[in-house]
């Protein structure tokens, strides 16, 4: 129906195909972008909630672990036990220098620590950090109603020597006596700076706040320093956040909106809570939705004019030379591209005319030549021995050796008779790993008894592999680059490694050695081992294409490559053909 279209008909047709689906798609997106953008906001603030009480218990473990650390040390037992006299004594100047240090440590360690108190058993005081004084009896008697479980307080005044007041958050403890578990030898204070404390939460952008505030509405952390220990000043939210069972929820203060994520924190009576202000959420939102609509009416415009003029200057042309490629990949090599201009479309259609005239040329006068030529030496060298005549007459050899008490002859003639059978195959291109194996094997043993103990070698194949196939002949060429180039000339015993295995449905075949390695190869003027190498490669490539091939692989002795092959079973061998 299209080709009997005219072609303004086909502009306005394509046109329309392409602009109403971006108008109601860019509708589509005007309107969501302000649900992805609040459920985006919430995520946000939920994982920012989860990692701030996540910082806020692992202060809460440090400081409990310091604690713990004081009932088990033992300077810091002996000056919870020490009389009044005592403590002064010059055996228990190392305790203190020891505790006074600790102190020191965690202190700078931990910014968020004010100070530490510690009460012997006979009221003796120690403290470091920020001198501080305020009514803690509450605090005492809560420490010794635990018994020594660790009590947090809330935000509470202190009077300290270096500022005005302030208020800090304690851990308060009873020290009992390790061996008498309810004997008391003291007790241990830990405050904390809120301040110093909010700066270790992920505050929000600008767009909202974060805080922390009791069940009752204390003001745990905040921003605003002046609001710790008070009440929060909006009682609405405080109930909406203490009374309510949604995680969030939409809450409405005056004229402003907000979006409001809590979370209780754990084995506390503490609510996290984030506060976004959703009007300057929608000054974003508004920002984002005239920028879209800018974007999508320029790119509209800028789209029509473009499909206009670029169909007619080059798509047009491109086609055509794509379809040429077509025809070529199907094996014609008679196309040809009408060219009519100079700019670069023209040139790209003179160099592919130019270029399928080189490769027809190619293909008829030295490819096909080669094949033949190849085909015919193959054969005239088949030929050339009667096989039969062959394997009779070397296990004649054999068995005469064998008469003659020359044993040794008579199994090396047996492996050379192998090699030799396994070589012609009856004109066979596949073979099973399995005989692959043992026709590298045999090559082997003839090459170690030539070379004796500068050679040495090992074969491994995993047993699931032996029964795949293989090109004839792809393992001895690598063999024997590593005996010429690598082992031979090498002052020490050569040793060459074999190993076949199944890897991402690959056949793999490493051959290591550690010989001079490919550098010192060349070095010596060895370049033959580098076109042997490239022979075997473009033998495997021209048949599988890649990935498979030769690898040429990092090791830090000797030279090792490696031989990718895909995993052939009889039928897909008998498919390629011989």
């Amino acid at each position: 129906m299209l080709k009997r279209w005219g072609l303004k008909r086909k502009f306005i047709t394509f046109f329309l195909a392409l602009t109403v689906p971006i108008l109601v798609i860019s509708i589509l997106i005007y309107y969501q972008t302000g649900i992805v953008l609040k459920k985006q906001a919430v995520e946000e603030a939920t994982e920012r909630l989860n990692r701030n009480e996540q910082n806020l218990l692992d202060v809460f473990s440090t400081v409990e672990t310091m604690s713990s650390y004081m009932i088990y040390d033992r300077n810091f037992r002996e000056m919870f036990t020490a009389t009044e006299e005592e403590i002064y004594q010059p055996e228990y100047r190392e305790a203190m220098e020891v505790i006074k240090g600790y102190f020191t440590f965690q202190l700078i360690s931990n910014p968020y620590i004010n100070s530490i108190s510690l009460i012997s058993k006979d009221g003796h005081l120690v403290e470091h950090g920020e001198p501080v004084k305020g009514n803690e009896s509450k605090l005492d008697q809560a420490a010794k109603d635990a018994n020594g479980s660790a009590v947090w307080s809330d935000p509470y005044q202190v009077t300290s020597s270096w500022n005005d007041d302030k208020y800090v958050i304690s851990l308060s403890r009873l020290i009992n006596d390790m061996n008498n578990i309810s004997e008391q030898i003291g007790l241990v204070r830990i405050r904390l700076d809120p301040t110093a404390l909010y700066n270790q939460m992920e505050v929000p952008s600008q767009r909202g706040e974060y805080f922390i505030f009791s069940d009752q509405g204390e003001v745990i952390l905040h921003q605003d320093a002046d609001l710790i220990g008070k009440q929060f000043p909006d009682a609405g939210l405080t109930d909406w956040v203490t009374e309510g069972k949604e995680d969030f929820f939409s809450y409405q203060d005056g004229d402003s909106h907000y979006l409001v994520v809590k979370n209780q924190l754990a084995n506390t009576d503490w609510f996290s809570v984030t506060a976004i202000d959703e009007g300057k959420l929608v000054a974003d939102l508004t920002n984002v939705r005239v920028l879209i609509g800018y974007l999508i009416g320029i790119l509209l415009l800028a789209g029509m004019l473009f499909f206009l003029l670029f169909y007619h200057s080059t798509i047009k042309r491109v086609i055509e030379l794509t379809n040429q490629t077509k025809q070529v990949a199907n094996g014609d090599f008679t196309a040809s591209v009408y060219v009519d201009s100079n700019d670069e479309i023209g040139k790209l259609g003179l160099r592919f005319n130019k270029m399928v005239k080189t490769i027809q040329r190619h293909i008829e006068t030295e490819y096909k030549l080669k094949i033949k030529q190849r085909e015919s030496e193959l054969k005239a060298l088949q030929n050339q021995i009667n096989p039969h005549f062959l394997y009779n007459t070397l296990d004649m050899i054999r068995w005469n050796a064998r008469f003659e008490n020359a044993p040794e002859t008579g199994h090396l003639i047996e492996r050379l008779s192998k090699i030799f059978r396994m070589n012609l195959n009856n004109g066979k291109t596949w073979v099973r790993f399995k005989e692959e194996i043992e026709y590298s094997q045999a090559y082997l043993e003839l090459q170690k008894k030539r070379l004796g103990e500068q050679l040495d070698y090992h074969i491994e194949i995993d047993h699931d592999l032996k029964d795949y196939y293989v090109m004839k002949q792809v393992i001895q060429p690598l063999i024997e680059n590593s005996i010429q180039h690598g082992i031979k000339n090498l002052p020490r015993q050569g040793i060459i490694r074999v190993h076949c295995y199944q890897r991402n449905n690959q056949a793999v075949i490493d051959v290591m050695d550690n010989g001079w390695g490919f550098s010192e190869a060349k070095k010596d003027g060895e370049e033959r081992a580098g076109f042997a190498l490239k022979n075997l490669h473009d033998r495997i490539s021209i048949v599988f294409g890649k990935p498979y091939g030769l690898i040429l692989l990092d090791t830090d002795e000797g030279a090792a490559v490696r031989l990718l092959l895909p995993l052939l079973n009889e039928e897909k061998s008998k498919e390629l053909g011989d």
